[in-house]
């Protein structure tokens, strides 16, 4: 299923393209376990949509980083 990953600080057409839910949580992880080794947290959404223009603001699931990925359906 397509998905885009949105960044906290990021606009929406900022989202990054993912194939598939598992492709973003995985790409999330390994944005946030860097960050997460220097004391640091970033949240991320995930926005099922077909295209960038689809993308809605309100998000489908919400991540977060605490020693492991936690996914959060909205």
């Amino acid at each position: 299923m397509k998905c885009f990953l949105r960044y906290e600080a990021d606009s929406l057409e900022d989202a990054e393209e993912c194939k598939s839910i598992t492709e973003a949580k995985r790409e999330y992880r390994l944005t946030a376990k860097e960050l997460y080794s220097y004391g640091q947290s970033i949240s991320a959404t995930i926005h099922i949509a077909k295209t960038i223009e689809e993308v809605a603001e309100y998000p489908d699931y919400v991540l977060s980083f605490d020693g492991a990925v936690v996914c959060e359906r909205t």
